[in-house]
């Protein structure tokens, strides 16, 4: 029993020493010209990566369709109004992941609005509404137990189409884990 322990021990010790290596040093400053090639790949951010962030290299950031917007609500909305930053995506080790930024504007919310709320990886359900009101309500309240499965708080992007008032015509909610 203690043979498997120790050899699982030293597995897992292993594991980890790869994963270090791979990743490399944070900072090349070996002699060879293939170490100051990385050197200076790593110093120059590629032309989707924010600047000031050269060690994530995403690609180019999203495009999203005519008419999209992506928002961050910044509090319950109400009386058919929501109040949301713009979310722009950033460059993370987990891929392009939006944030809310800048100042907070109103959207107003047409009739018959198409709501869905997350279920999972690329799963929506569609809802009232009220009921994705009461959902953003209770995700930035940290209400956590008020939201019931399949539903989760993921977030708080959501994924608006806008008509060509500038008014909320559909709205998704955002997964991510």
């Amino acid at each position: 029993m203690a043979s498997t322990r120790s050899l699982l021990t030293a597995a897992a010790f292993a594991a980890a020493l790869v994963t270090v290596t791979a990743c490399g040093p944070s900072d090349d400053k070996g002699s060879s010209p293939a170490a100051a090639k990385s050197a200076a790949a790593k110093a120059t951010p590629s032309a989707g990566t924010p600047a000031g962030d050269p060690n994530q290299d995403c690609g180019n950031p999203p495009k999203l369709p005519a008419g999209h917007k992506m928002l961050h609500p910044i509090e319950r909305p109400r009386q058919n109004t929501m109040h949301a930053q713009e979310a722009k995506p950033a460059c993370t080790p987990n891929d392009w992941i939006y944030h809310g930024e800048g100042p907070h504007k109103p959207y107003w919310f047409e009739n018959n609005v198409t709501a869905e709320l997350a279920t999972g990886s690329g799963q929506t359900k569609k809802v009232e509404l009220y009921q994705l009101w009461d959902h953003i309500g209770d995700c930035l309240a940290n209400d956590h137990d008020a939201v019931k499965p399949p539903f989760t708080c993921s977030g708080s992007i959501y994924d608006v189409t806008l008509n060509a008032k500038g008014n909320v015509v559909a709205i998704k909610e955002v997964w991510h884990p």
